[in-house]
């Protein structure tokens, strides 16, 4: 449950730092529509929520959670945060 608490800190964060560097002009630039740049937020919002579940889970049983890392994405635009984002979910799924 802490490798997952672990991934869930670095999407939380991915999807944080994504969303306050890129306006959604930018996703919009991509040919992205307001629907799916709702989602996309809804998304790191829902990693945020999960951050939150498995670190009331852990502490329920006696286990301190791990604090998040200090993430450097180093996303340089929007078109590239969504790759990352296709890729980081997908590692998410498997896990």
């Amino acid at each position: 449950m802490e490798s997952a608490l672990t991934l869930e800190h670095l999407e939380t964060a991915f999807y944080k730092d994504g969303f306050a560097k890129f306006p959604a002009s930018d996703f919009k630039a991509l040919g992205l529509s307001d629907a799916t740049i709702t989602g996309l937020v809804a998304i790191g919002e829902t990693e945020a929520t999960h951050v939150t579940q498995l670190m009331a889970a852990l502490t329920a049983v006696g286990v301190a959670p791990v604090p998040p890392c200090t993430y450097n994405f180093n996303i340089p635009d929007a078109a590239t945060m969504l790759a990352t984002a296709k890729v980081l979910e997908a590692v998410g799924v498997s896990a």
